[in-house]
C-alpha cells in the first residue's frame, strides 16, 4: 500500500487475517458499536455486515496508519479481540426529532438539534449565496475552457478556431462530465454542512464534495443533513479530519481539488499554505477571514505575524484589509511556482471574502513583485502613495527605487507611516462579474438574499479596478474643517478633469479614482473656496490650512449631477442591517476532537503568558 493512498481491503472474520488488521477491524467495530466517532472519518469507513455475511469492508488510509496503530496500543487488546465476534447494537436516534429546529436556505434544510452545539449564522447567507453564483460561473467557464481546449486538438493548425461555445453546450458538457471529470469541492471547515448540500444541490457539474470538520457533534450533524436532504452520500461525503492535515494531504495533482472553500472562525491564515498546494491548477480557492480588527491595524504586530502585513489606520481599512489577504495567499501561492488571479474580493458585514483562481506558471511569478505594494500614508491628511515591492523592466525584474515622492507628504507637509506591503493589482476580474451579476439577475428562487446580492455585485461592477485603495468624502471634508460636498457632485469634478470615479462596495462615501492626489486637493480647494471653512480653524496651524494655502487653478461648477448608467438602476447598494447584533456570534461549542501533532499544552502555555502580561 502506497502512503497517502486510499485502499477497500476486504477482511475475512477468520484468523486467516494478519493480526494487525485484525485490530484494526476490531477497534473500528468497538468504536462503532459504543455508537462514539473519535477517529476522522478519513481513517476509515466501517461497515458491519449480518451475521449471515462473510465479509466487513473496511476503508483504510496508509497516511493514518501510524496514528491508528499507536490509538490501538491505547486500547484493551482483550476487549478489542471480543469484539470480533460480538453483536452490534446500535441506538440510532431519528433524523428530526421532537424538538428539534429546522432551518430552511435555499433548497437545503438541516437541522439543529435541541442542545444546538453546532454553528449556524444566518448573516452568512450572503457569504454562501455569494459563493455559490461565483462557483457556478466558474464551473461553466471551467466547462468552456475545455471545451475551447477539446476544439483545439480536433482541429488542424490551419483552421481558425471558433471561440464562441453556447450556454446549451456548456450545460450539455457539463451534466455529460460531471460523473468523471466534473468539480471536486472541498469545505475544510463545514459546521453542518449546509454550505455543501446548497453547493451539490445548486452548482452544476459536481463530481464530490469533501464535507470536513474536526470536531464530532458537526460531522454527526452532516451526515444527519446530508441523509435528510437525500443528498448521496457517495458524492457528498462526511469527513473528519484536522483541515491543516487534509489539505496538505491532498498535494498530489491526482488528490487534488478543483474548489477549495475556507470559511474559519477567526483568521484562514494558518490554511492558506495547504490550500495553495491542495488546489488544482486553475482551481477556485475561497477564503473567508473574519479577524477585521486585526487586518484594521488594532493589533499590528498580530497581522503581520498572521499575514506578514502591517495594517494601517486608515479611511480605507475595509479595502485595505482585502488587499492584505489576498497578498498572504499570493506570497504563499509563489514559494510553489503558482500565482493568484482574483475573481472578485469583497468586504461584507465583519469579514472579508475572497475569491481567486490559482495559475501554475513561473514566469507569472517572476511578476508577483510588481503586483506588491507598500502604503506611505500621511499622518496628517488622507493623501497616500503606493511604492511597488520591485519593478519590471522587460522581462527583467529588480527592486524598486523610491521614494519618488519625497519624504514629506507634497500636500500638507507631514510625514508618512509606512504599512503592508499589499496587494495592489485589481480585486475582480470585470467579465466574471458580469457574467454573475446577469445570472443572479435571472435567477428565480436560487438566492434568499437576492436583492442584496445583485446590489453588491453591481457595486463591484462600477468600481474601478485600476485604483488600488480609496479616499472619503467625510475623510477630505474633515481635515479641512469643511461641509461635505454631495457625492455626485464631487464625482462629477473628478470625471471633468478626465479620470476615473466610483464607489467602493463597502464605503457609500468612499472615492476610488484614478486622479492623483494634487488633483483630488485641488477640487477640495475649489470647494472650501464656495463653502468657506468654520472661522475657529482659520488662523491655526492645522494640516487643513496648509493644504488651503495653496490656491487651485480650477474652475468647477457643483451644480452639474450627471450619474452613471449604472448608478441610475435601483438597486440595493448598501442595506442597513435587517436586526440588531447583526454580526458574528460565539464559537460553536461542540465535542471538539484533539487534532493529531495539535500542540494544546502550547496554546494553553502562551494564553497563560498572555493573561500574565496584561
Amino acid at each position: 500500500m502506497k502512503k497517502g493512498s486510499a485502499s477497500n481491503v476486504y477482511i475475512r472474520k477468520d484468523n486467516s487475517i494478519p493480526e494487525w488488521l485484525r485490530f484494526i477491524v476490531a477497534f473500528a467495530t468497538n468504536w462503532k458499536r459504543i455508537n462514539c466517532v473519535c477517529l476522522p472519518a478519513r481513517i476509515y469507513r466501517a461497515i458491519h455486515c449480518g451475521p449471515d455475511m462473510q465479509f466487513t469492508q473496511l476503508c483504510f488510509y496508509g497516511r493514518y496508519r501510524q496514528l491508528t496503530r499507536r490509538k490501538i496500543q491505547k486500547a484493551s487488546l482483550a476487549s478489542l479481540l471480543s469484539t470480533m465476534s460480538a453483536p452490534i447494537t446500535t441506538n440510532q436516534s431519528p433524523l428530526v426529532t421532537e424538538n428539534a429546529e429546522k432551518i430552511q436556505e435555499g433548497r437545503a434544510v438541516i437541522i439543529s438539534p435541541e442542545h444546538n452545539k453546532v454553528f449556524y449564522n444566518k448573516v452568512q447567507v450572503l457569504n454562501r449565496d455569494l459563493s455559490i453564483s461565483i462557483i457556478s460561473d466558474f464551473a461553466r467557464e471551467r466547462a468552456r475552457e475545455r471545451i475551447l481546449l477539446d476544439r483545439k486538438k480536433n482541429q488542424e493548425d490551419s483552421v481558425q478556431i471558433d471561440l464562441h461555445v453556447d450556454t446549451s453546450e456548456i450545460d450539455e458538457y457539463l451534466n455529460a462530465t460531471a460523473d468523471h471529470s466534473g468539480l471536486k469541492i472541498l469545505e475544510a471547515l463545514a459546521a453542518s454542512g449546509l454550505r455543501s448540500i446548497r453547493y451539490f444541490q445548486q452548482i452544476p457539474g459536481i463530481r464530490s464534495i469533501l464535507v470536513n470538520d474536526l470536531d464530532s457533534a458537526a460531522v454527526e450533524s452532516i451526515k444527519r443533513n446530508i441523509e435528510f436532504n437525500n443528498v448521496p452520500s457517495d458524492r457528498v461525503v462526511a469527513s473528519q479530519a484536522d483541515a491543516s492535515d487534509l489539505l496538505y494531504s491532498h498535494r498530489k495533482e491526482s488528490d487534488q481539488f478543483d474548489v477549495i472553500d475556507l470559511d474559519p472562525y477567526g483568521s484562514a491564515a494558518m490554511l492558506l499554505d495547504g490550500a495553495v498546494q491542495a488546489i488544482s491548477n486553475g482551481g477556485l480557492l475561497c477564503v473567508t477571514c473574519t479577524d477585521m480588527p486585526v487586518l484594521s491595524g488594532k493589533n499590528p504586530e498580530t497581522c503581520f505575524s498572521r499575514y506578514s502585513s502591517i495594517p494601517g489606520k486608515a479611511h480605507y481599512v475595509h479595502e485595505n484589509a482585502i488587499r492584505i489577504v489576498l497578498q498572504a495567499i499570493e506570497r504563499c501561492a509563489i514559494k510553489y511556482q503558482r500565482h493568484i488571479v482574483p475573481v472578485t474580493s469583497c468586504s461584507i458585514d465583519f469579514y472579508v471574502r475572497v475569491f481567486v483562481r490559482v495559475f501554475k506558471s513561473p514566469f507569472q511569478v517572476k511578476k508577483s513583485v510588481t503586483k506588491l505594494s507598500h502604503v506611505f500614508q500621511c499622518v496628517g491628511c488622507e493623501t497616500f502613495h503606493l511604492q511597488p515591492v520591485g519593478v519590471a523592466t522587460g522581462n527583467t525584474f529588480h527592486a524598486a527605487r523610491g521614494p519618488v515622492f519625497g519624504t514629506e507628504c507634497g500636500q500638507c507637509g507631514s510625514k508618512f507611516r509606512v504599512t503592508g506591503p499589499i496587494w495592489s493589482d485589481p480585486l475582480h476580474d470585470r467579465d466574471a462579474i458580469s457574467r454573475i451579476r446577469d445570472q443572479v439577475a435571472n435567477s428565480v428562487g436560487a438566492y434568499p438574499t437576492k436583492d442584496r446580492l445583485f446590489g453588491l455585485l453591481t457595486t463591484i461592477s462600477e468600481e474601478v479596478i485600476e485604483a488600488p485603495l480609496h479616499y472619503t468624502i467625510s475623510g477630505l471634508a474633515r481635515t479641512l474643517h469643511c461641509t461635505n460636498p454631495r457625492l455626485d457632485q464631487f464625482q462629477f469634478a473628478i470625471r471633468s478633469q478626465g479620470y476615473q470615479v466610483s464607489q467602493f462596495h463597502k464605503a457609500p462615501d468612499a472615492i476610488k479614482t484614478t486622479a492623483p492626489p494634487q488633483t483630488i486637493w485641488d477640487i477640495m480647494r475649489c470647494w472650501v473656496m464656495k463653502h468657506p471653512i468654520n472661522k475657529k480653524w482659520e488662523n491655526q496651524d492645522t494640516p487643513g490650512n496648509r493644504i488651503l494655502a495653496t490656491k487651485s487653478n480650477l474652475e468647477l461648477d457643483f451644480n452639474t449631477r450627471r450619474p452613471s448608467k449604472l448608478q441610475k438602476e435601483k438597486v440595493m447598494r448598501f442595506p442597513k442591517n435587517p436586526q440588531p447584533y447583526w454580526g458574528p456570534k460565539a464559537r460553536a461549542k461542540g465535542n471538539r476532537t484533539k487534532a493529531p501533532d495539535f500542540d494544546l499544552e502550547s496554546m494553553q502555555e502562551q494564553k497563560k503568558h498572555k493573561v500574565e502580561l496584561s
